[in-house]
């Protein structure tokens, strides 16, 4: 055999060993993140995931404390707000929202298109009542886009207040 190609066979049986060697060392890497790790997996729905504090899910609006102001509307960047007020009629009595601002103007439409919301949390910042929040519930998908939009005044979106307003 000539000297070339005696190189040639040591360097093919030393390109083997090396690829062997370094599939032997990522083996090792990835076995000790396998085994080594122990698992986070969670049981759902049994077992719900907790939320950070200030995680921002779906919007929650109580409406019993809105003043009607339209600041939310406004702040809006995507307008997926749509509100609608009127005047309240003459002689009718002032009630106060649960921090003691009259509510001089009666809601009529609230409704917000989730599709739409990018949860950036600026309609809940200039909410003067706070009355507008965003929840934890984070279980709301739906099969359609117009399930998506909430209207705030109905009685089922009513009822979320016992489980997500916070006393």
């Amino acid at each position: 055999m000539s000297t070339a190609t005696t190189e040639s066979v040591r360097e093919y049986f030393a390109d083997m060993i090396n690829g062997v060697v370094t599939t032997l060392k990522g083996m090792w890497i990835t076995s000790k993140y396998v085994w080594g790790v122990t698992p986070v997996s969670i049981e759902y729905p049994e077992v719900r995931e907790v939320l950070p504090e200030r995680s921002r899910m779906r919007l929650f609006n109580d409406v019993q404390n809105c003043i009607s102001c339209t600041q939310c509307a406004m702040a809006c960047p995507v307008d997926c707000i749509y509100i609608a007020s009127e005047k309240m009629p003459e002689g009718s009595e002032i009630k106060k929202t649960s921090n003691g601002q009259p509510i001089r103007l009666l809601l009529t439409q609230f409704v917000i298109d989730t599709a739409l919301c990018c949860y950036c949390g600026l309609c809940t910042t200039v909410c003067p009542t706070e009355c507008l929040t965003h929840s934890h519930d984070y279980e709301f998908s739906q099969y359609t886009i117009d399930g998506m939009k909430y209207d705030y005044l109905a009685p089922d979106v009513i009822a979320w207040r016992d489980r997500i307003v916070k006393t």
